[in-house]
């Protein structure tokens, strides 16, 4: 059969068609990803993660601002706290210009005022002092030689150097109220304790990361690398079950061992307790006026209502708020307590502390109020 000239033009034509197609799809340029049209969803593309490397100063200076902030922006606002976060560094310390005074050292400028430090007096002769035995409740020797250990060594060891001023009145300023915060009572790893460091050092030098040397101090000051092996951010406030009574409130110990046993001094802050002076994150335990007015409170009501708690006197209230403080927290206070104190505190010791508690009301708050701090532009610096 012949085919007409007409027909064979228009295979050809197809046929040509055909390649240009076949050629446009599947040549050199069909790798090349075209735009999508306006308004079509695109598909997810994976970003590489920037600054990978937790060690990075980057890294570090970031984990620290969530464990001292808790993951909220560091904002000062007038006459309101900062957000306080696993760190509790907030509750005791100056971090941000305006921020209502405390009783510890301001950490803005700390680490000029770490090379300073050093070279005092006193920090000689504390550093000679525990030179052999180490510092009682770390057995750090203080051995600090730049301004980034000593920062590195007064956040592991508070009491290795207490500035004037700043210690316990009853101690001479040799021994610091400041709780040690990789010990269970807090329980920071090694790399959340650098990421403070990083913190305060970043934020001394307005952010410039070539100025935070953390991670060299921390190795320099313990002898010993910090590696992928240490990287490790804590989350829950609660620790596992002590393994030795040393951890455990026994009921022969007076209210006052108990408290510093069970750290109540770095939250709250108890009347007569003179380790207990500075504490914000947890209310004042002035439970002999509060706790009946706690029980009466639309809040706990409510509570009580919905099956949560059950105190219905004052001890049972105080007990209740040990054991089971989920059950009912106070307003204006985050959920921030311990929850494993059945574990901590024997019977005796519960009732011992409860009794003690309710002793406690605002008269004995008044006259146990410490003085306010000296106005001198010298406290000031510190």
């Amino acid at each position: 059969m012949k085919i007409s000239r007409p027909i064979v033009h228009l295979i050809l034509g197809l046929l040509l068609l055909l390649v240009l197609v076949l050629f446009r799809e599947l040549g050199p340029r069909a790798g090349v990803k075209k735009p999508a049209p306006p308004g079509a969803a695109s598909a997810p593309v994976s970003k590489p993660v920037e600054n990978a490397d937790p060690l990075s100063a980057k890294r570090l200076v970031a984990v620290g601002e969530r464990v001292i902030f808790g993951g909220h922006v560091p904002a000062f606002e007038p006459n309101l706290d900062l957000p306080v976060g696993r760190g509790q560094c907030p509750a005791c310390h100056v971090i941000l210009e305006g921020q209502r005074p405390t009783r510890f050292p301001k950490l803005i400028g700390m680490t000029a005022r770490s090379g300073e430090r050093i070279q005092e007096e006193r920090y000689k002769k504390t550093a000679l002092k525990y030179a052999e035995t180490g510092e009682p409740k770390t057995g750090i020797r203080p051995h600090a030689r730049t301004a980034g250990e000593y920062l590195i060594e007064s956040i592991y060891c508070p009491s290795c150097y207490v500035v004037e001023g700043f210690g316990l009145q009853e101690t001479e300023d040799t021994v610091s109220p400041m709780p040690v915060i990789n010990r269970p009572e807090v329980g920071l790893s090694d790399y959340e304790m650098v990421a403070i460091a990083a913190y305060v050092q970043a934020a001394d030098a307005r952010g410039d990361l070539s100025k935070v040397t953390a991670k060299q101090d921390w190795e320099n000051y313990f002898g010993r690398k910090l590696t992928a092996g240490d990287v490790m951010e804590t989350k829950a406030p609660s620790v596992p079950s002590p393994a030795d009574l040393s951890k455990v409130g026994l009921a022969e110990e007076t209210p006052e061992v108990i408290i510093e046993k069970m750290a109540c001094f770095a939250c709250h802050t108890i009347p007569t307790v003179p380790i207990a002076q500075v504490g914000k994150i947890g209310p004042v335990l002035t439970l002999k006026t509060a706790a009946a007015r706690r029980i009466q409170s639309p809040e706990y009501q409510k509570a009580l209502k919905e099956g949560k708690v059950r105190a219905t006197t004052p001890k049972e209230y105080v007990i209740e708020s040990i054991l089971n403080p989920d059950g009912f927290i106070v307003p204006g206070f985050d959920n921030a307590m311990p929850k494993n104190f059945k574990e901590k505190l024997t019977y005796g010791a519960l009732d011992r502390l409860a009794d003690f508690l309710l002793t406690l009301d605002e008269e004995s708050a008044r006259k146990n109020e410490p003085p306010p701090p000296p106005s001198s532009k010298a406290r000031d610096e510190d």
